[in-house]
Protein backbone atom coordinates (compact mmCIF):
# COMPACT_ATOMS: atom_id res chain seq x y z
CA UNK A 1 0.00 0.00 0.00
CA UNK A 2 1.34 3.40 -0.73
CA UNK A 3 2.74 5.87 1.88
CA UNK A 4 0.34 8.50 2.41
CA UNK A 5 1.87 11.65 0.76
CA UNK A 6 0.19 15.16 -0.03
CA UNK A 7 -3.44 15.72 -0.08
CA UNK A 8 -5.38 17.44 -2.31
CA UNK A 9 -8.70 16.97 -4.60
CA UNK A 10 -8.67 15.26 -7.60
CA UNK A 11 -8.63 18.34 -11.04
CA UNK A 12 -10.08 18.10 -14.76
CA UNK A 13 -7.96 16.49 -16.91
CA UNK A 14 -6.03 19.66 -18.65
CA UNK A 15 -6.68 20.64 -21.96
CA UNK A 16 -3.81 19.75 -24.53
CA UNK A 17 -2.16 23.06 -24.38
CA UNK A 18 -1.22 22.73 -20.49
CA UNK A 19 -0.28 19.10 -20.96
CA UNK A 20 3.54 20.10 -20.57
CA UNK A 21 2.95 22.09 -17.64
CA UNK A 22 1.55 19.67 -15.66
CA UNK A 23 3.95 17.17 -16.68
CA UNK A 24 6.54 18.99 -15.24
CA UNK A 25 4.18 19.23 -11.82
CA UNK A 26 3.99 15.27 -11.81
CA UNK A 27 7.55 15.34 -12.32
CA UNK A 28 8.79 17.44 -9.97
CA UNK A 29 6.22 15.67 -7.17
CA UNK A 30 7.11 12.45 -7.74
CA UNK A 31 10.98 13.74 -7.88
CA UNK A 32 10.61 15.21 -4.87
CA UNK A 33 8.91 12.24 -3.11
CA UNK A 34 11.64 10.20 -4.68
CA UNK A 35 14.56 11.99 -3.39
CA UNK A 36 12.94 12.97 0.20
CA UNK A 37 12.01 9.34 0.55
CA UNK A 38 8.47 9.51 0.83
CA UNK A 39 8.37 7.12 -2.03
CA UNK A 40 11.29 4.32 -0.89
CA UNK A 41 12.97 1.74 -2.99
CA UNK A 42 11.26 -0.88 -4.09
CA UNK A 43 7.80 1.18 -4.02
CA UNK A 44 5.39 0.61 -6.94
CA UNK A 45 4.12 4.02 -8.73
CA UNK A 46 0.23 2.59 -9.79
CA UNK A 47 -0.68 5.81 -11.91
CA UNK A 48 -3.91 6.29 -11.11
CA UNK A 49 -3.32 7.01 -7.08
CA UNK A 50 -0.19 9.06 -7.76
CA UNK A 51 -2.48 11.33 -9.97
CA UNK A 52 -5.13 11.71 -7.42
CA UNK A 53 -2.02 12.30 -4.68
CA UNK A 54 -0.64 15.19 -7.33
CA UNK A 55 -4.22 16.47 -8.70
CA UNK A 56 -3.39 15.61 -12.27
CA UNK A 57 -5.06 13.44 -14.41
CA UNK A 58 -3.28 10.04 -15.15
CA UNK A 59 -1.45 11.14 -18.78
CA UNK A 60 1.11 13.57 -16.62
CA UNK A 61 2.11 10.97 -14.38
CA UNK A 62 3.09 8.28 -17.20
CA UNK A 63 4.85 10.94 -18.88
CA UNK A 64 6.37 11.98 -15.37
CA UNK A 65 7.61 8.13 -14.75
CA UNK A 66 9.03 7.64 -18.29
CA UNK A 67 11.16 10.89 -17.31
CA UNK A 68 12.16 9.05 -13.77
CA UNK A 69 12.80 6.13 -15.60
CA UNK A 70 15.27 7.75 -17.84
CA UNK A 71 17.22 9.46 -14.90
CA UNK A 72 17.70 6.22 -13.17
CA UNK A 73 15.39 6.82 -10.16
CA UNK A 74 12.72 4.79 -11.44
CA UNK A 75 12.51 0.86 -13.26
CA UNK A 76 10.10 -1.26 -14.48
CA UNK A 77 9.37 -4.60 -13.48
CA UNK A 78 7.67 -7.48 -14.70
CA UNK A 79 4.20 -6.67 -16.17
CA UNK A 80 5.33 -2.70 -17.03
CA UNK A 81 5.29 -2.09 -13.26
CA UNK A 82 6.91 0.82 -12.14
CA UNK A 83 8.87 1.16 -8.84
CA UNK A 84 11.43 3.10 -7.14
CA UNK A 85 14.96 1.99 -8.22
CA UNK A 86 17.18 0.48 -5.52
CA UNK A 87 20.79 1.37 -5.22
CA UNK A 88 23.15 -1.34 -4.21
CA UNK A 89 26.51 -0.46 -2.62
CA UNK A 90 28.07 -0.65 -6.18
CA UNK A 91 25.36 1.68 -7.63
CA UNK A 92 25.67 4.31 -5.14
CA UNK A 93 29.71 4.04 -5.30
CA UNK A 94 29.49 4.35 -9.23
CA UNK A 95 27.33 7.51 -9.01
CA UNK A 96 29.81 9.11 -6.49
CA UNK A 97 32.62 8.47 -8.84
CA UNK A 98 30.55 9.91 -11.96
CA UNK A 99 29.83 13.02 -9.55
CA UNK A 100 33.51 13.13 -8.84
CA UNK A 101 34.47 13.74 -12.82
CA UNK A 102 31.56 16.32 -13.50
CA UNK A 103 32.34 18.37 -10.77
CA UNK A 104 36.14 18.69 -11.33
CA UNK A 105 35.44 19.73 -14.88
CA UNK A 106 33.51 22.57 -13.27
CA UNK A 107 36.20 23.33 -11.07
CA UNK A 108 38.17 23.98 -13.37
CA UNK A 109 36.14 25.82 -15.73
CA UNK A 110 35.45 27.82 -12.30
CA UNK A 111 39.27 28.49 -11.59
CA UNK A 112 39.45 31.15 -14.82
CA UNK A 113 36.09 32.53 -14.52
CA UNK A 114 35.48 33.36 -10.78
CA UNK A 115 35.99 37.07 -10.38
CA UNK A 116 37.73 38.21 -7.55
CA UNK A 117 34.61 39.09 -4.93
CA UNK A 118 32.89 35.75 -5.67
CA UNK A 119 36.29 33.81 -4.44
CA UNK A 120 36.37 35.82 -1.36
CA UNK A 121 32.74 35.09 -1.04
CA UNK A 122 33.49 31.11 -1.76
CA UNK A 123 36.46 31.33 1.19
CA UNK A 124 34.12 33.01 3.55
CA UNK A 125 31.60 30.36 2.95
CA UNK A 126 34.48 27.85 3.92
CA UNK A 127 35.35 29.21 6.58
CA UNK A 128 31.34 29.65 8.06
CA UNK A 129 31.43 25.57 7.39
CA UNK A 130 34.26 25.34 9.30
CA UNK A 131 33.56 27.30 12.28
CA UNK A 132 29.82 25.92 12.36
CA UNK A 133 31.41 21.79 12.54
CA UNK A 134 34.16 23.18 15.30
CA UNK A 135 31.00 24.64 17.53
CA UNK A 136 28.18 22.60 17.02
CA UNK A 137 29.47 19.08 15.95
CA UNK A 138 26.37 17.00 13.99
CA UNK A 139 24.21 19.65 14.93
CA UNK A 140 25.72 21.82 12.49
CA UNK A 141 24.34 19.48 9.40
CA UNK A 142 21.95 21.96 8.76
CA UNK A 143 23.78 24.71 8.34
CA UNK A 144 26.10 23.09 6.91
CA UNK A 145 24.28 21.82 4.06
CA UNK A 146 22.84 24.86 3.07
CA UNK A 147 26.62 26.82 3.19
CA UNK A 148 27.43 23.57 1.27
CA UNK A 149 25.13 24.11 -1.57
CA UNK A 150 25.61 27.18 -2.10
CA UNK A 151 29.20 27.11 -2.21
CA UNK A 152 28.55 24.16 -5.30
CA UNK A 153 26.25 26.09 -6.78
CA UNK A 154 28.41 29.05 -7.42
CA UNK A 155 31.03 27.27 -8.77
CA UNK A 156 28.47 25.84 -11.52
CA UNK A 157 27.52 29.15 -12.38
CA UNK A 158 30.87 30.41 -12.88
CA UNK A 159 31.74 26.93 -14.66
CA UNK A 160 28.74 27.91 -17.15
CA UNK A 161 28.10 24.63 -18.38
CA UNK A 162 24.52 24.14 -18.58
CA UNK A 163 24.90 20.86 -20.45
CA UNK A 164 27.19 19.76 -17.69
CA UNK A 165 24.45 20.59 -14.64
CA UNK A 166 21.38 19.22 -16.39
CA UNK A 167 24.02 15.83 -16.55
CA UNK A 168 24.75 16.19 -12.57
CA UNK A 169 21.29 17.55 -11.33
CA UNK A 170 20.31 13.76 -10.48
CA UNK A 171 23.39 12.56 -8.66
CA UNK A 172 23.63 16.57 -7.11
CA UNK A 173 20.12 16.22 -5.53
CA UNK A 174 20.13 12.72 -4.51
CA UNK A 175 20.15 12.49 -0.62
CA UNK A 176 21.62 9.96 1.06
CA UNK A 177 18.36 8.10 2.00
CA UNK A 178 18.19 7.46 -1.84
CA UNK A 179 21.88 6.31 -2.30
CA UNK A 180 21.44 4.25 1.14
CA UNK A 181 22.72 4.63 4.79
CA UNK A 182 25.81 5.89 5.14
CA UNK A 183 28.16 4.89 7.66
CA UNK A 184 30.24 7.93 8.55
CA UNK A 185 29.19 10.75 11.38
CA UNK A 186 28.19 13.83 9.85
CA UNK A 187 30.98 15.65 11.78
CA UNK A 188 33.39 13.51 10.31
CA UNK A 189 32.10 13.56 6.75
CA UNK A 190 31.74 17.72 7.32
CA UNK A 191 35.19 18.23 8.54
CA UNK A 192 36.44 16.16 5.60
CA UNK A 193 34.48 18.40 3.06
CA UNK A 194 36.15 20.96 5.19
CA UNK A 195 39.03 20.89 4.34
CA UNK A 196 38.68 20.08 0.93
CA UNK A 197 36.74 23.45 0.44
CA UNK A 198 39.64 25.26 1.68
CA UNK A 199 41.74 23.51 -0.94
CA UNK A 200 39.79 24.39 -3.63
CA UNK A 201 39.60 27.80 -2.77
CA UNK A 202 42.92 28.17 -2.52
CA UNK A 203 43.12 26.45 -6.24
CA UNK A 204 40.97 29.32 -7.61
CA UNK A 205 43.04 31.91 -5.78
CA UNK A 206 45.92 30.69 -7.32
CA UNK A 207 43.70 30.33 -10.88
CA UNK A 208 44.99 26.93 -11.20
CA UNK A 209 42.22 25.00 -13.32
CA UNK A 210 44.20 21.58 -12.93
CA UNK A 211 44.87 22.12 -9.63
CA UNK A 212 40.99 22.99 -9.11
CA UNK A 213 39.70 19.98 -10.80
CA UNK A 214 42.04 17.66 -9.09
CA UNK A 215 40.92 18.72 -5.71
CA UNK A 216 37.41 19.18 -6.21
CA UNK A 217 37.76 15.34 -7.60
CA UNK A 218 39.67 14.43 -4.32
CA UNK A 219 36.73 16.01 -2.07
CA UNK A 220 34.25 13.70 -3.89
CA UNK A 221 35.95 10.38 -4.08
CA UNK A 222 36.78 11.08 -0.36
CA UNK A 223 33.23 10.80 0.09
CA UNK A 224 33.41 6.97 -1.02
CA UNK A 225 36.50 6.13 1.56
CA UNK A 226 34.54 8.08 4.41
CA UNK A 227 31.28 6.15 3.68
CA UNK A 228 32.46 3.20 2.71
CA UNK A 229 35.73 2.21 4.39
CA UNK A 230 36.18 -1.23 2.33
CA UNK A 231 36.52 0.81 -0.98
CA UNK A 232 39.56 1.55 -2.51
Amino acid sequence: MMKKMVGGSRKVAPANSELPKTVDVAYRTLREWILQGHLVAGQSLPEAELALQIGVSRTPVREAIGRLSAEGLVVMERYRKHVVAKFDEDGRVEIMELKALIEGRAAARAATRLDDSEILYLRDLSNRMERAVREQGDAAHSLFDELNREFHALIWRAADSPRGERILETALSSPFNVLGRLDASLSQSMERACWYHHEIVSAFESRDPERARMQMIAHELSLITTHFPGRS
